[in-house]
């Protein structure tokens, strides 16, 4: 798993910057300008073909190419594509052969612009050459290194910055991470200093990143693999790959694995809208089964495993199978197939060359494997042999992150020198900006100033906006006027005469309860509906003996923990009876049950209530200026409220309509879960 990625990626960053190159710089033969319009058409058709992998055709272009070129450079342009095209066909031999003649044609010539960046390019896929067809780190630092003095000639910063990228990643293939990290550190200096353009940095950070995840310095990495996400956009298809499995790498080493798991899914989601990258899919796959092992989920590795080592025998790939061998030998021992996990030991063995990681991998697996079997001899050598290989890698590893330190160290000693060397020459030019300075220091305190007291009016205001809401509300609540209570009164006197029991102590209690809640802001539930059902009482008496007060509480609510502001269910419940259930027609009203339902429930955590009356229709209810004086009050307090809560309180006014087809109006409160009822 963890790096089986093989070098497409320097293939494929070659080939962008070859096709940049060439195109960048202006031909001095001979040719006409029809043939130079040809030959630059035949470069794009070229490098679009390659990047399609489209050999067929980048064959021919390749050959009319050479055939239309009188000028030599531009000869030479196309047999350095011709060299790509046999290092993605796996002709080494004629690759090395275009490359020798290609090499012999700029020794042989005056050193310009255009040449040695083709030198470089030559460089740079000699370097390939060596590292993809004899696994040979050494000359592929080798000739990355001279392609950098090359690009230290031209004043190209972006063809520098390539270079120092591929000699950092070449200094990873080798296993040196020190120098790796230091000169992806050069280069993303070299393309601040610079300037470049933001696409630049995708392969920087990304190494970088992989680079400080092999070191085990999660620290680090995180912070270069977040730079990379934030250049998401900018990335290329197999950049994002990449991204992907960096990401998904540090995760796993970590040994993180839902979250490594849950990238390499992602991983496998993007990559199913690029079908044309089948390599880059099994690589995925096979992470994807590694990290089910690990979490002991054997049938979700089944079917992957085995299309990945069908996929990966077929390319003829010896740097991955070994570790797919190893996961099939894992895959049968969970399956507690030992049968068949001892065929696979003694079918496969580690060939020579096999990288450390996937040989760890293996005796990892060999003394948990004997071990189960009860083979104590063979499961402590193993296990012997894993601790031997495991401490000289992390040793090897302690080390190389000593010399990152001290690289860093001595790179951020580099940098303090030439900032203090800045500072003198800015403090030679702190005189002269000085009265500068202060005026624009006064100039900005002027401007504070007079955005503070503009602020402080403004919240003035808004206290001033706050307390008119507050009196407001208070004149609501203080809605049992004096002919309210001449009404009751006459009524009781009424009752009385008849040698009726009378109710005077209900409305004793009604108005001192009254009196009690004008008093604060907010009450509880159960505060407000004794309120109601004392005011009900008192106005249900002139609605005749055919009117029905109904309260409806559902299960789950405790009223005397629901907060609400005061008062405000008792102005729909006043709208409903004065401005509903009143001067009903009599003809109408003789006949009719007058209902005044109070629902409270709950939906999806947030208080809902209700207050509903089958009187006269919604406009009619809704038309008086009253009615709308107190729904005023009530929509400014909520608003009141809103301005300091994210959810929101409301109310709306609906026509109801029951199951038997009797309609009315409903008057509904919804109160957000956990809100906020402080106005200070």
């Amino acid at each position: 798993m963890k790096s089986i990625y093989i070098l497409i990626t320097l293939f494929i960053i070659a080939l962008s910057t070859l096709a940049g190159a060439c195109q960048r710089h202006k031909n001095t033969g001979v040719t006409s300008p029809d043939e130079q319009a040809e030959i630059k058409m035949l470069k794009q058709e070229i490098h679009d073909s390659i990047r399609t992998f489209n050999v067929n055709f980048a064959k021919e272009a390749i050959l009319k190419g050479k055939n239309v070129a009188k000028d030599s450079d531009d000869y030479y342009d196309f047999v350095l594509y011709d060299v790509i095209l046999l290092f993605y066909m796996s002709q080494p031999d004629s690759m090395l052969n275009n490359l020798a003649q290609t090499m012999d044609y700029l020794s042989r010539q005056p050193a310009t612009s255009r040449r040695n960046q083709m030198r470089i390019k030559c460089l740079q896929t000699k370097a390939a050459y060596y590292s993809q067809f004899y696994l040979d780190p050494d000359s592929l630092v080798y000739y990355n290194i001279e392609a950098c003095k090359v690009a230290e000639q031209e004043p190209d910063f972006e063809q520098q910055i390539l270079c120092l990228n591929n000699l950092a990643d070449a200094y990873r293939q080798k296993g040196e991470l020190a120098q790796s990290a230091f000169y992806y550190k050069k280069a993303i200096y070299l393309a601040d200093s610079a300037h470049t353009a933001k696409d630049n940095y995708v392969p920087l950070y990304g190494g970088l990143a992989a680079t400080y995840t092999t070191l085990h310095d999660f620290k680090q990495s995180k912070i270069w693999l977040d730079k990379s996400l934030e250049l998401w956009e900018l990335m290329m298809t197999h950049e994002k790959f990449n991204y992907l499995t960096n990401r998904g790498n540090d995760y796993y080493y970590q040994k993180d694995y839902l979250n490594c798991l849950n990238t390499f899914l992602q991983t496998d989601t993007f990559l199913r809208a690029h079908p044309e990258l089948e390599w880059e899919k099994y690589i995925c796959h096979s992470n994807i089964v590694d990290v089910y092992l690990k979490l002991n989920q054997p049938q979700n590795a089944d079917s992957l495993l085995f299309d990945n080592i069908a996929f990966f025998q077929k390319m003829q790939s010896e740097t991955v199978l070994p570790y797919l061998y190893t996961q099939q030998m894992e895959l049968a021992m969970q399956k507690k197939d030992y049968k068949q996990a001892e065929q696979l030991i003694q079918k496969h063995p580690l060939p020579e060359g096999t990288k450390p990681d996937h040989i760890l991998a293996r005796l990892d697996f060999l003394q948990r494997y004997y071990t189960e079997q009860a083979d104590w001899k063979k499961a402590f050598q193993y296990q012997k042999a894993y601790n031997e290989l495991n401490d000289s890698l992390r040793d090897d590893r302690v080390r190389m992150r000593t010399a990152d330190l001290q690289m860093r160290y001595e790179r951020d000693a580099t940098i303090l020198n030439q900032k203090l060397y800045i500072g003198e020459k800015e403090t030679q030019l702190l005189q002269t900006y000085t009265w500068l300075a202060i005026s624009v220091s006064i100039l900005i305190l002027l401007v504070l100033l007079y955005y503070y007291r503009r602020k402080q009016m403004r919240f003035k205001e808004e206290q001033m906006l706050h307390r008119i809401v507050e009196l407001r509300m208070e004149n609501i609540r203080n809605r049992i006027t004096p002919h309210f209570i001449y009404n009751a009164l006459n009524h009781e006197l009424l009752t009385q005469q008849q040698g009726k029991p009378t109710q005077l102590h209900v409305l004793v209690n009604l108005l001192r309860q009254g009196q009690n809640l004008a008093n604060v802001f907010c009450t509880s539930l159960k505060e407000e509906m004794d309120f109601i059902q004392l005011y009900v009482q008192i106005e249900g008496e002139a609605l005749g003996e055919n009117f029905r007060y109904e309260t409806i509480l559902e299960e789950g609510i405790e009223p005397e923990h629901v907060t609400l502001p005061s008062m405000m269910i008792q102005i729909f419940v006043e709208n409903a009876i004065k401005h509903g259930l009143k001067d009903i027609p009599a003809e109408i009203d003789a006949r009719m049950e007058k209902k005044l339902i109070l629902h409270i429930f709950k939906k999806e955590n947030d208080i809902y209530i209700e207050v509903r009356n089958n009187g006269k229709p919604l406009n009619l209810q809704n038309r008086d200026h009253k009615t709308q004086t107190g729904l005023r009050v009530v929509s400014q307090t909520i608003q009141l409220l809103n301005e300091r809560n994210k959810q929101q309180m409301s109310y709306n006014l609906t026509e109801y309509r029951d199951a038997k087809g009797e309609t009315g109006c409903c008057a509904q409160l919804i109160i957000p879960n956990n809100y906020n009822f402080n106005i200070n």
